[in-house]
C-alpha cells in the first residue's frame, strides 16, 4: 500500500492525469482573470458600437481593475511582473500582457471625453479610428485565454479551434447582458444583439462538448467527467440550466411577448449569464485532462 501511494503522484507517464496548475489553489485567480478580461472586453465592445458610454467605463474597469489585478495576483510578485512583458517574441503572457495594456490606453483615451471636464479634448468619442483599432485589440483580449489552451497539445480537451471562438462569443454574450442591465430598459438595440448571442452561444456550446466525446481518448475522458462523472452536478446545474437552458426559455418569452416582459425576469438572465457562463469556464478548466506519455493497459482496465 505504501508503494502504491508513494508511485500515484507518477501517474501522469500511464493514466489521465488532472491539469491543476490554473484551476487549483492559486490558480483559481488566472481562471477568474480571463474570465474577467473577457466579459469586460465584451462590455466595452458591445456598448462601443452601440454608443452605450457608462457601459464602455464600465467594461473598461472591469478589464483593469479585475481582469488585470487578478492576473498580478497569480503572477505572484506583482512589482516584477513588468519583466514579461520584455519577451513578446517568445511568450504567449508577454503579448497578452501588451495587448491588454493597448486596449487599456486607447480605451481610456476613447472613453475621455465622456468625462465632465474633458470635453476640451480635440477627438470624438464614436471616431472610426476607435471602433476600428479597440475592435481588433478587443477581440484578441477575449480570445487570448482561450487562444492559448487551443494550441496545448498535451490538454486534448482544449486542443480544439473552437475554444477562441466559443470565447469571443461568450465575452460578448455576457457583455451585452451587463449592459442590458444597466442600460434601464429592456426596449433597447441591446435586447436584439442579446438575443441572437444567445442561440449562437448554446449551439457553440453544443458543438465544442460534442467534438470532444468524439475526439481522442483524453478528450472523451474530460466529457465523461462532465457528463456523468463528479463534475456533472457543476456542468448539469452551472452550464445546462443557468448558463443555457434558463437564458433561452426567457429570451424566447421576452421576444414572444414583450409586453409581459419585466425588468426582473432581464436581471434574472443577467445573473444567469454571468454565473453560468463562469461555471462553463470552470467545468473547461476543471475537467482537463492531460494524455499520457506511455501507452498502458490501465486505460482499458486491463
Amino acid at each position: 500500500m505504501e508503494v502504491a501511494m508513494e508511485m500515484k503522484p507518477y501517474f501522469w507517464m500511464i493514466d489521465y492525469t488532472p491539469q491543476r496548475g490554473w484551476i487549483e489553489g492559486k490558480g483559481l485567480w488566472l481562471w477568474l482573470a480571463f474570465f474577467f478580461s473577457e466579459i469586460g472586453a465584451g462590455l466595452y465592445m458591445v456598448s462601443l458600437f452601440l454608443g452605450f458610454w457608462l457601459g464602455g467605463a464600465i467594461g473598461w474597469i472591469i478589464c483593469a481593475l479585475l481582469g488585470s489585478g487578478l492576473h498580478l495576483i497569480y503572477l505572484g510578485k506583482p512589482l516584477r511582473a513588468w519583466r514579461s512583458i520584455m519577451r513578446p517574441g517568445t511568450s504567449e503572457l508577454s503579448r497578452g500582457i501588451i495587448l491588454m495594456v493597448l486596449f487599456l490606453v486607447l480605451g481610456a483615451l476613447q472613453l475621455a471625453p465622456g468625462v465632465k471636464g474633458f470635453q476640451f479634448l480635440p477627438w470624438l468619442g464614436d471616431a472610426l479610428f476607435f471602433k476600428v483599432v479597440l475592435s481588433v485589440l478587443g477581440f484578441f483580449v477575449i480570445t487570448h485565454g482561450f487562444m492559448t489552451l487551443s494550441v496545448i497539445r498535451a490538454v486534448p480537451f482544449w486542443n480544439s479551434a473552437a475554444m477562441p471562438i466559443l470565447s469571443l462569443v461568450s465575452g460578448i454574450w455576457v457583455g451585452a447582458q451587463i449592459a442590458i442591465g444597466f442600460s434601464s430598459g429592456i426596449q433597447t438595440v441591446f435586447e436584439g444583439t442579446g438575443r441572437w448571442l444567445i442561440f449562437s452561444y448554446a449551439l457553440l456550446v453544443l458543438f465544442y462538448l460534442w467534438n470532444a466525446g468524439h475526439g481522442t481518448p483524453a478528450s472523451r475522458k474530460s466529457y465523461e467527467l462532465l457528463s456523468k462523472g463528479e463534475l456533472a452536478p457543476y456542468f448539469y446545474i452551472g452550464v445546462v440550466l443557468i448558463a443555457l437552458l434558463i437564458p433561452l426559455i426567457i429570451t424566447v418569452y421576452v421576444y414572444a411577448r414583450p409586453d409581459g416582459a419585466t425588468m426582473k425576469l432581464i436581471y434574472a438572465r443577467v445573473i444567469c449569464a454571468v454565473i453560468g457562463d463562469l461555471a462553463l469556464r470552470y467545468c473547461i478548466f476543471k475537467a482537463a485532462r492531460y494524455m499520457p506519455l506511455i501507452n498502458s493497459n490501465m486505460l482499458n482496465g486491463l
